[in-house]
């Protein structure tokens, strides 16, 4: 809170350029003993100037007789408050002639050079002995930032660090020519100290903002910068490339231009490009970038040759010839049609991943493999058909019936989940249907089933492939009917349940063989979802590492792990039978046992260092008898990725193998090997 003091001033004069000397001299006393800041303003004014400095108190024009204040933003400042404003209040007319006079020509002088100041255009601050300053003219606003009402009065190097101000006062010497950054501008200063019979008095720092100049100067060096890249490109480059100007004189060859045409120790430029290929003929669509160029060397190498008119501000100013090889193009062809496959394949990628409802967010990994699976299961969110998802064990399948749910329409009602092998199976009917009270033996009260609890949301039954067959056959005649009859009920009740099911048994083989009924299995496998194991998507491994370390680390307080290189090959070479739920295991394992911040190969389980001293981190494909025999789909990938590997291109590639170029595009997009 402001201390503040009125002050009637009693001098004819009013505060002219000597009492302001005066006052400043005695507010400067009070400042250092009370260490505080005083002010003065008039009454109609909000704001006030330093009182330590003269001509803000001159710029003031106060008069005799009028009331001012005098006031301190710092607390414990109301005794200097006081002492300056008795000061002021006792503050008379000295007893000198021609006081009137010589007040009038200094306060004439020193409006006349506050005006210069202001006017000036390079900024200007001057600042006493102590290093406080006084003068802080317009143009020094403009370019600091800094308002003059803000920084007078004040410690020079407080406020203009980057000036040095305090070395310049105490060195004594003048410092021409020197370039500061004040906040984004560059500013180039003249600092001299004002000597007076030796004593140092104060000082004056002119300064101005060359930024625009700087600014220049980065645009010529950038100019510069650019053009020898350029040279460097168009000397690097395998094309040839000639310029021409508008009377088609040469003025820039490269040397595969050169080379191509056996021009080696020819003059060149300044020469008509006609007269450099005098047997061909150059027409007038050919400069006008509408018509291309045949020509033979003497080695019978065909070349074509382009040109592309040069435009610079809608004048014509000459032509940029390329000259190209036709056997490269040839090749390039080939090129292009590799990488257009592969963008396709890119953009594929990048529209399943889009396709993705959010609620898959949580499903970690990115290998095509997987988003192909999870695109089917978001497309089968949109609808209540039954969804059968199919995978090993450990690779998710509760996770990913859950994401269905929660994408779906009925995402708000219960999501209910049901391990079929975990239940005898002459208790399986009483937590899928319930029970009425007294139906049996202990039913002491009525018990919903799950299928009453899931009513108007999801229910999810895993392992359905260990449900026993007369199971079976009540659960497709739920599902046929979409009521349920309670054990020792006696009516039906009407649900409305969407059921997903998942299973790692073959079904097919189960329904040869008569434990799995047909029908159930037909109903139930409306949609497929087909989630691969973790051995088919490797490239997950380290996504799922990091993710799993925070998640492990934050369920039991441990310290964040990383892991080791060598650690995260052996992972990547690992089969993984248990899939994602082993990989978890694992490294839970591991973070439990480090002692650093390291997850090293030493904290993971032993069988890894056997698997990764048994296999070379090159795979290869291992024909003959016994249990290592790979997979049709590990054969089919290594023949797919030695053909590319040979070939370069799918139509080649294709060719080899006897398929056409789209199967193996499809190939490739099924094993990422783009």
């Amino acid at each position: 809170m402001e201390k503040t003091q009125r002050v009637v001033i009693k001098n004819k004069n009013g505060i002219h350029t000597r009492v302001a000397a005066m006052v400043a001299r005695q507010a400067q006393k009070i400042e250092k003993i009370w260490d505080c800041q005083l002010y003065l303003r008039r009454l109609s004014s909000a704001d006030g100037v330093a009182c330590n400095s003269v001509l803000p108190l001159v710029s003031l024009k106060i008069r005799h007789g009028e009331l001012v204040e005098v006031y301190s933003p710092n607390p414990g400042s109301e005794e200097a408050v006081f002492k300056l404003a008795s000061f002021l209040s006792q503050t008379v007319e000295l007893e000198v002639p021609d006081t009137e006079a010589i007040d009038s020509i200094l306060q004439e002088n020193t409006l006349a050079s506050e005006k210069i100041f202001e006017s000036i255009n390079n900024g200007l601050i001057a600042m006493d002995s102590h290093g406080i300053i006084n003068i802080f003219n317009r143009a020094a606003e403009e370019i600091t930032g800094v308002k003059a009402a803000d920084i007078i009065g004040k410690k020079a190097d407080e406020w203009v660090p980057n000036f040095n101000l305090n070395d310049l006062l105490a060195s004594k010497r003048e410092n021409l020519g020197l370039k500061h950054k004040i906040g984004k501008k560059w500013v180039i200063t003249n600092e001299s100290p004002i000597i007076v019979d030796d004593e140092v008095i104060g000082g004056v720092v002119v300064f101005q903002d060359i930024s625009q100049i700087e600014e220049l100067s980065g645009e010529l060096h950038s100019v510069k910068e650019l053009k020898e890249k350029l040279n460097n490109i168009l000397e690097t480059v395998d094309d040839g490339i000639c310029m021409i100007n508008h009377a088609r004189e040469v003025t820039y060859v490269n040397h595969p231009f050169v080379k191509m045409f056996k021009k080696e120790g020819t003059q060149v430029l300044s020469r008509k490009i006609q007269d450099l290929f005098v047997a061909e003929k150059f027409a007038e669509t050919f400069f006008a970038g509408q018509g291309e160029l045949i020509i033979t060397n003497s080695d019978n190498r065909e070349f074509i040759m382009t040109a592309r008119p040069i435009i610079i501000e809608q004048k014509f100013r000459g032509n940029v010839i390329v000259a190209r090889e036709l056997t490269e193009i040839a090749q390039l062809a080939d090129r292009i049609e590799l990488l257009s496959e592969k963008a396709r394949f890119l953009q594929d990628e990048l529209a399943k991943k889009e396709d993705l409802n959010p609620s898959f967010n949580n499903i970690i990994g990115k290998s095509g493999a997987l988003i192909e699976s999870l695109t089917v299961a978001s497309k089968a969110a949109r609808t209540d058909a039954a969804v059968l998802i199919r995978g090993e064990s450990g690779t998710g399948k509760e996770l990913v019936a859950r994401a269905i749910h929660r994408a779906g329409a009925r995402h708000k009602k219960p999501f209910v989940g049901m391990n079929c092998a975990a239940i005898p199976s002459n208790l399986l009917e009483s937590e899928l249907f319930g029970y009425e009270k007294g139906a049996f033996t202990g039913a002491y009260k009525e018990k919903r089933g799950k299928f009453e609890i899931a009513s108007g949301g999801t229910i999810f039954l895993d392992e359905i492939g260990d449900m026993d067959k007369a199971m079976q056959a009540k659960l497709l005649r739920v599902l046929q009917e979409q009521e349920i009859e309670r054990i020792g009920g006696a009516h039906p009740i009407k649900i409305d349940v969407r059921v997903i099911a998942a299973t790692n048994s073959p079904l097919e083989a189960m329904m040869k063989d008569g434990s799995f009924r047909r029908d159930l299995y037909y109903r139930l496998n409306v949609i497929t979802v087909m989630l691969p194991p973790l051995r088919q998507r490797k490239g997950d491994i380290p996504l799922l590492v990091e993710y799993f370390t925070e998640k492990i680390s934050k369920k039991y307080d441990l310290p964040r792990c990383a892991m080791t290189k060598t650690a995260l090959s052996a992972l990547e070479q690992y089969h993984f039978p248990g899939n994602v739920r082993e990989l978890e295991n694992m490294i839970e394992g591991g973070m439990t046992l480090s002692n650093s911040d390291w997850i090293t190969l030493a904290d993971l389980p032993g069988y890894l260092c056997d698997e990764m001293g048994g296999e070379s981190a090159e795979k290869s494909l291992r024909w003959g008898d016994g249990d290592n025999l790979p997979t049709f789909a590990e054969m089919e990938r290594e023949l797919i990725a030695r053909a590319l590997a040979k070939h370069g291109s799918f139509r080649q590639a294709g060719l080899a193998l006897g398929l056409d170029h789209k199967t193996i595009s499809a190939k490739v997009r099924k094993y990422q090997l783009g």
